[in-house]
């Protein structure tokens, strides 16, 4: 009986092995083969190594808690190509399931698993960020798989697609189309739990809230993953924070922190939860003990700045606004790695500051904010230009500041200035030996430290690692660094803090010292801030350099008092610049421009009697100035505009007149427009050519030529002139007129050089990696690339050539790419990549995507300056 048993499944086993390799014949042996090896030879793996791909990803993408989280993060580009190789296994696999065990028969798939394939390689093309290739797929899915339920998984995935292009309109539509289906009840659950997250996402991501929360309340009731409930209930607590909804964003992050999510969610909702605080029903001092709490927990240790922004919030809405400023600002100094907070502190700090008129360190902030931000945040333009402005502010004071003081010093008689300067060497000295005792004492506590030796000393016992690939020990030296010397950029001189000035100030009167910019003779690079003449290297003392310094001060005073008025509208601090202004320096080239900015900011005060007294000064001085005729008649510069109009009517009649070949018109009305309109540089420029060209036809050649001389030599900036000038050289080419020829300020200015390479970025790029021949061993490093290749661009069919560029110089050249976005992608994931060139110093290579046509171009000419140059300027 066992033996026919064995039999038997030998024999069905032979008719699948042997019978069902064709896709040719619609049978069931062949049907039950092709879907049993699609399934669990080609699908299953490919679909493995999707899930990887996914699980992976999600373990690499941070979500910005600053603004409302998106359901869905796919993390960025960068992010994305971690996953290449996962992604192109996937593709492959999907590949070879469709390739090989496809069996469509009455324009149906006879093999279930094949539309799968299909919808499994736009999944792989998604999560790469290959949208263009996703959406391909996912349209072909939805169009020849519309007789089953896979239709609306690729219309959902359609629309998360165009969601992710930004194509809002298109997205809409495939989601309305899916949601009419969901009416007639024949969609499947699962889709119906997606398509409220899919549709909640749509609205988040095209910035429309308030029409996310029915969706996001639907996904949390029916949702069975637990991770994504959690996360639409973060994320409606956010969109109910911000429609002013406390009482709900409350209730939310209650329910978030209760359900154990990730911890820095959990942490989210615990500030947020203090952040929805409402002052006019609750007392925060609940709130302030929670915070502090968390403040002492060391697992906080990284968020502090977040911390200290809530107290900040909360502290705002009990209407202590200095007790806010202080903890923004502890917020600021404790962001270290979180650049988003550090925005967002500095930025309110820096508009609060902005309000009290406290504008050096509102520009400070602001500053820091703007370093910080993405161009892409929403408003940063405005504080660009604030941030703009205030820096403009900040440099004429203290050029002021700085002038003032130099001036003062170096007036004293020497010894005064003497006496002064010594006091300061007293002083650093002083510093300096109370710093090195502070340092010493520091040393010898670490020392004596039984906590910090024995985690030291244990840790590298235990590890038996050299110091440097410790992590406890270099954990404890970066703590310590920290500790002692705060955050420092990594450059010479790291450990002086202010290296632009050292200061002169005694009882608040500041100076200033040595700048990067100056010229420092030889002799003076051993002097230190202990001599005396390190103190004289900036101050003006001829009559030459103080008259320069006089000079800037009075410029400085009018950028600030014009600052004050027209771009700050602080008009107390605008008068007192330009009366400062005044004062110090009567009868100063801006004497006429302050008066006026003067009568006008008084009368916006409503000091009538102040403002009159200008306006008398102008009228009296300046009778005949603009400023004085605006004074007299405050539509005179809307005459002056109505006069250009009629300029430009006029002018417009005159050329139609010279179309019509009535030349003695056109003469007349430019010899009109001479008394009229000769002001207009604008305008007459034009009159005259018309006039050149009409003598020209009225009377000879060559009075059209002197004519077009004089029109050039008058008008030389003018647009016009350059088309006069060609005619005119024709003519006194062509009638050996002998006229000297005008020149335009742009014939003295040689052309630019035209590049010998052409940009066509949708052409076929390749990418150049020259290396130094004599530091960088070319046949290891292209290995290492074909490994990268490999592992994460499988599916491109990348090739790579090692050639020699020149004696000193060998190249890699990596081909090829469809287009250079293409080459950019991959170019900036390969210059991340650490298993590439970890370990090679920058200086001595360098990479560039390089089209077709401009490679033999290039190797042609070999000047690698040049084609850097084309490309930085092409690819800004």
């Amino acid at each position: 009986m066992k033996r026919k048993f064995i039999y038997t499944i030998v024999f069905v086993l032979s008719l699948l092995l042997f019978g069902g390799c064709s896709t040719k014949k619609n049978t069931f042996t062949r049907r039950v083969y092709h879907n049993l090896t699609c399934h669990y030879n080609i699908y299953w793996n490919g679909n493995e190594s999707l899930k990887k791909g996914e699980k992976e990803l999600k373990k690499s993408v941070v979500d910005d808690y600053s603004q409302v989280l998106r359901v869905y993060n796919y993390g960025t580009v960068s992010e994305a190509q971690r996953i290449n190789s996962m992604m192109d296994r996937t593709l492959q696999k999907g590949s070879i399931g469709v390739q090989r065990h496809s069996m469509r028969f009455d324009k149906k798939e006879q093999v279930r698993w094949v539309d799968d394939s299909y919808l499994m390689m736009g999944k792989a093309h998604f999560l790469k960020q290959d949208y263009i290739s996703a959406r391909r797929t996912f349209d072909y899915v939805a169009a020849e798989y519309n007789y089953n339920d896979i239709v609306y998984t690729a219309g959902l995935w359609l629309a998360k697609t165009n969601i992710q292009l930004e194509q809002y309109q298109r997205a809409e539509a495939q989601l309305l189309s899916i949601q009419a289906k969901m009416r007639d009840n024949v969609m499947p659950r699962e889709i119906r739990r997606d398509f409220n997250f899919v549709m909640a996402d749509y609205y988040i991501a095209s910035k429309q809230y308030n029409k996310a929360i029915p969706y996001l309340k639907d996904a949390i009731l029916f949702a069975r993953n637990r991770q994504m409930k959690t996360r639409a209930m973060f994320i409606l607590g956010q969109i109910y924070f911000q429609e002013g909804d406390l009482t709900r964003s409350l209730e939310q992050f209650n329910k978030v922190a209760k359900r154990n999510p990730s911890y820095e969610m959990q942490f989210e909702a615990r500030i947020n939860l203090a952040r929805a605080y409402n002052s006019e029903n609750s007392d925060s001092r609940q709130i302030i003990k929670v915070l502090q709490k968390m403040l002492k927990d060391q697992k906080n240790a990284d968020f502090k700045d977040k911390i200290y922004f809530a107290l900040a919030d909360v502290a705002l809405k009990d209407k202590d606004e200095n007790l806010s400023i202080e903890y923004l600002k502890k917020s600021v100094a404790s962001s270290t790695t979180n650049k988003i907070q550090r925005a967002s502190s500095s930025l309110q700090l820096a508009g609060i500051l902005f309000d009290r008129k406290e504008y050096l360190d509102s520009q400070a902030y602001y500053d820091t904010a703007v370093s910080s931000l993405d161009t892409k945040y929403p408003g940063y333009d405005s504080i660009f230009n604030r941030s703009t402005i205030l820096s403009d502010l900040v440099q004429n004071l203290v050029l002021v500041e700085t002038n003032d003081s130099l001036l003062r010093i170096a007036r004293m008689d020497s010894v005064s200035r003497n006496k002064l300067i010594d006091k300061l060497i007293s002083n650093y000295i002083e510093e300096e030996l109370k710093k090195k005792q502070e340092e010493m004492e520091e040393d010898r506590m670490t020392l004596l430290s039984p906590t910090t030796n024995t985690q030291t000393t244990s840790s590298i016992g235990q590890s038996g690692e050299w110091y440097f690939y410790n992590p406890n020990t270099l954990s404890h030296g970066y703590s310590e660094f920290m500790r002692k010397w705060g955050r420092r950029n990594l450059e010479d001189n790291w450990n002086i803090s202010d290296k632009s000035s050292i200061s002169l100030s005694i009882d608040g009167e500041s100076g200033g010292a040595l700048t990067d910019t100056q010229e420092i003779d030889s002799t003076m690079l051993n002097i230190t801030p202990r001599d005396r003449k390190y103190y004289l290297v900036n101050l003006p003392l001829t009559l030459d350099e103080q008259q320069v310094a006089d000079v800037e001060i009075l410029e400085a005073l009018n950028n600030i008092g014009y600052i004050y008025m027209e771009r700050l509208e602080d008009n107390p601090r605008s008068i007192d610049a330009y009366l400062d202004l005044n004062k110090r320096y009567p009868l100063n080239k801006y004497e006429l421009q302050s008066w006026y900015a003067l009568y006008k900011l008084y009368g916006r005060q409503q000091q009538i009697t102040e403002s009159d007294h200008y306006k008398s000064l102008i009228l009296t001085k300046y009778p005949d100035s603009d400023y004085a005729r605006v004074i007299l008649d405050p539509e005179y510069f809307v005459k002056i505009s109505q006069q250009k109009s009629e300029s430009m009517a006029f002018y417009e009649r005159t050329y139609e007149a010279y179309k019509n070949n009535q030349f003695y018109r056109v003469k007349m009305n430019v010899d009109r427009a001479r008394s009229l309109y000769e002001a207009d540089t604008a305008l007459m420029p034009r009159f005259e050519f018309l006039r050149a060209v009409a003598i020209g036809k009225l009377e000879t050649i060559d009075s059209m030529a002197y004519s077009l001389a004089t029109l050039v030599e008058k008008y030389p900036k003018s647009a016009i002139s350059a088309h006069a000038l060609n005619i005119l050289k024709d003519v006194n080419t062509e009638y050996e007129l002998n006229i000297e020829l005008p020149k335009l300020p742009s014939d003295t200015m040689p052309p630019p050089k035209e590049s010998i390479y052409k940009h066509n970025p949708n052409e076929l790029y390749n990418i150049i990696v020259i290396c130094n021949s004599k530091k960088v061993k070319v046949d290891p490093l292209r290995i290492r690339i074909s490994d990268f290749n490999q592992r994460n661009y499988q599916t491109l069919s990348l090739t790579l050539r090692s050639l020699m560029l020149d004696s000193n110089n060998d190249f890699i050249l990596i081909t090829s790419f469809k287009n250079l976005k293409e080459a950019k992608t991959y170019y900036e994931f390969l210059v991340q990549s650490d298993y590439v060139f970890g370990g090679m110093n920058k200086n001595d290579y360098q990479l560039y995507p390089i089209s077709e046509t401009n490679y033999p171009v290039f190797f042609q000419q070999k000047n690698l300056d040049e084609y850097k140059e084309f490309w930085e300027a092409n690819n800004p």
